[in-house]
């Protein structure tokens, strides 16, 4: 009998986008070569208790606990033993299964997938270079700047875009007029122009129902006003599917971050026929919306901008519903499932077929109270007495 390819994604437990990257990684694959494994790397001083939803596809999916008072490469050591053995491929999605690769030199062939065109992930890239085979970016500006910062590594650069869920829209859904917000409700998402933009609509007498998806603290809710009059409806942490069903009856999606890479929330949305508009970033975004024509693109992030745009496609019903089509062809082409997840499944594999390279270990991460010889419990105690 043929030996699977192992493949194990890691994810932090934050969700978004990059966990709606693996779930349709898994969810779409059809390579029968590849058996799909997923750990949830959780920091339990954090959050104490996290609840795994079922990944369709997913061969195991395990949680691993840690906390950042451990001595790290105890942290690196326990992770380590998830992995099955050093054939394993390593998909990573941020800096913990990075560190531990680096930390530890374990041999296991890494892709990691630069998800956003953010510091934080080029400077991953570089920091954990040696320790990478293979780098897949999700838009082409990612890929270019990448090949910048790392020119000698330009041929192990890819650019790939995810698979995205085709829409379960149906021609009789109501579309409500009505504005989603999907993402972090942190000022990097521009969630404090929100209630900016709703009040530049009601100036213009547009009462729009404001349906905002992704986690709010109460004081957050507080620091940020809304006028008492607005339509606001606050829907915390949805499931993928309830998040399809909710962009059914959605007309426009408003996404003001400051930086993005190919923001999941865009495509998926443009795939249920609503229209985007954003802020005129470097990206994915200028990939995804031509101005006019599937979205629109909203210099300096100007709330002004943003209502009279949507003042202007109330007014011509006949340009929204074209604008809307458009965005549903556009994003069904750009982000067809199974197409994108094979392209992504043939880089794992081609992967798997080149030539081992040696891997030193290097402390990437860690104080001096991380350090091979020092046990976790001594580093434990220490850090808890601070």
């Amino acid at each position: 009998m043929d030996t699977k390819l192992q493949v194990y994604h890691f994810h932090n437990g934050s969700g978004g986008g990059v966990l709606s990257v693996i779930r349709n990684l898994l969810r779409f694959s059809k390579n029968p070569s590849i058996e799909n494994h997923v750990i949830f790397t959780i920091n339990k001083d954090v959050k104490p208790v996290y609840t795994v939803e079922h990944l369709e596809g997913a061969k195991s999916q395990q949680i691993f606990y840690y906390s950042s008072k451990w001595n790290f490469y105890y942290t690196c050591r326990q992770l380590a033993k998830l992995l099955p053995d050093d054939k394993a491929i390593v998909v990573a999605h941020d800096w913990l299964e990075l560190g531990m690769m680096s930390n530890l030199g374990l041999q296991n062939k890494v892709i990691q997938i630069v998800h956003g065109d953010y510091k934080y992930y080029y400077h991953l890239a570089q920091q954990h270079s040696v320790s990478i085979d293979t780098f897949i970016t999700v838009s082409a500006s990612i890929k270019h700047t990448l090949e910048l910062l790392l020119p000698e590594r330009k041929e192990d650069i890819k650019y790939s875009r995810f698979p995205v869920v085709t829409s379960s829209c149906v021609e009789d859904d109501i579309r409500s007029a009505s504005i989603i917000f999907l993402g972090r409700c942190t000022e990097d998402k521009g969630y404090h122009l929100l209630p900016v933009i709703a009040k530049a609509l009601q100036n213009r007498n547009i009462h729009l129902q404001w349906n905002i998806v992704g986690e709010l603290n109460e004081s957050d809710k507080q620091k940020y006003v809304w006028d008492a009059s607005t339509d606001i409806i606050y829907h915390g942490s949805l499931s993928n599917e309830k998040v399809q069903q909710l962009l059914c009856q959605m007309q426009f999606l408003i996404l003001p971050s400051i930086a993005e890479g190919m923001p999941v929330s865009i495509a998926e949305a443009m795939k249920a026929g609503v229209i985007p508009l954003v802020n005129n970033i470097e990206g994915g975004i200028q990939e995804l919306v031509n101005d006019g024509v599937t979205g629109y693109k909203i210099t300096d992030n100007n709330p002004e901008l943003y209502a009279d745009n949507i003042y202007q496609l109330l007014e011509n019903e006949i340009v929204s519903a074209t604008i809307s089509e458009n965005c549903i062809e556009a994003a069904n082409k750009l982000f067809d499932p199974y197409k994108n997840t094979r392209l992504i499944e043939e880089e794992i594999c081609k992967l798997s077929f080149e030539s081992h390279k040696i891997k030193k270990a290097w402390k990437a991460y860690g104080s001096r109270f991380d350090e091979k010889w020092i046990p976790n419990l001594f580093t434990k105690s220490v850090r808890s007495f601070r």
